[in-house]
């Protein structure tokens, strides 16, 4: 008996293994908008866009490539701009930094364009239309080797020379992470929706409010892989914005574009929390809303926002220049809020006197 149990549950671990290597590749993925809106264009002069597709291994020496699906943005000479590197957060893909819903105030991306600056928005390894490898080999550390190959390939392929990476949430541990072990490649990195605390209220919710991508309609029979997960439906409002501060269409968009993360992905970014980035040499710029529900709270007030700035400062010993901003009214995806256009105006324009 003990025998035919045993082989069932290899038998089981085969058929899932097998489907998972059918199910590698990205997934097409459509920005979606509420019935009755429309994609805006985006009427810069001398704009140009190119579409990529990057071929990435998960660790040195691996043998597997998975491919990574982004767009490079500029206007004028590339070799002459600052490419800003776009690393979204848990469950998140390039909308968060493209919004589809009244760009002009929330597209973090068209702001850095019109700024003066070059953009790379990207779907994450596991994300979207770049590749699905098993969940549990998609980490922080093997984001960051991910993305140290795109900015060789595009340091390669398209002779840009200045690079800042600019992250939200989980891809703030993921730029801070690969500040610290690759900074010859970079001038600067931002992070946004982070500081080194977690709350545990959040934690709390993130536990409750996940499920299993496999599961989930938007997903069904292109995800077969346990270890994605996926924030339930109607649970990002309460989450991740003060809603007297949103427009109630953008909590709406937001749900309509979710995107998944993985098991391996939350637990490997827990420790970054309380690690000081004691590798990192270049300047750091740091913005997150005081209502932040993900990383205000517990041990740490967001109300204080010079004890916040002191705090930082302190986990980051080798930087020359470590600026934090705090902004009134603003809860996680800071640049979703109605006053985005602030922290926009601070990640592109007004940092270190750009």
């Amino acid at each position: 008996m003990i025998k035919k149990i045993i082989a069932a549950v290899l038998l089981l671990l085969s058929l899932w293994l097998l489907v998972g290597l059918i199910n590698l590749r990205g997934i097409e993925t459509p920005v979606i908008l509420p019935a009755g809106e429309g994609l805006s264009a985006f009427d810069l002069q001398g704009l140009t866009c190119e579409d990529y597709r990057i071929p990435t291994r998960l660790t040195p020496g691996s043998w597997f490539e998975f491919d990574i699906v982004g767009e490079l943005c500029w206007t004028g000479q590339l070799a002459d701009k600052t490419l800003q590197v776009l690393i979204a957060g848990a469950g998140y893909g390039p909308v968060y930094w493209d919004f589809p819903y009244q760009p002009d105030t929330y597209s973090y991306k068209r702001a850095a364009l019109r700024a003066g600056y070059a953009t790379f928005n990207y779907y994450r390894t596991g994300i979207g239309a770049s590749d699905h490898p098993f969940g549990i080999l998609v980490n922080v550390e093997n984001q960051v080797y991910v993305l140290s190959q795109l900015i060789d390939f595009l340091q390669a392929e398209k002779s840009v020379n200045s690079v800042v990476t600019v992250g939200h949430s989980l891809g703030s541990v993921i730029a801070m992470v690969h500040a610290g072990d690759y900074s010859r490649q970079l001038e600067g990195v931002v992070l946004t929706g982070f500081l080194h605390n977690s709350n545990p209220g959040f934690n709390l919710a993130m536990r409750d409010g996940t499920e299993l991508a496999m599961f989930a309609s938007d997903f069904a029979g292109d995800i077969v892989d346990p270890v994605y997960m996926l924030s339930k439906p109607n649970t990002r409002k309460d989450i991740f914005y003060t809603l007297a501060n949103t427009d109630p269409q953008v909590p709406v968009v937001d749900e309509l574009n979710r995107q998944t993360l993985t098991v391996a992905e939350i637990i490997s970014m827990l420790k970054y929390f309380k690690m000081p980035a004691s590798n990192i040499e270049v300047p750091v710029l740091i913005v997150t809303g005081e209502d932040d529900f993900v990383v205000c709270g517990g041990e740490l007030s967001c109300k204080d926002s010079q004890k916040v700035a002191d705090y930082e400062q302190s986990l980051f010993p080798k930087s020359a220049c470590v600026d934090t901003l705090i902004l009134a009214g603003v809860g996680h995806n800071l640049n979703l809020h109605k006053n985005a256009r602030q922290p926009i105006s601070w990640c592109w324009i007004g940092w270190r006197g750009d």
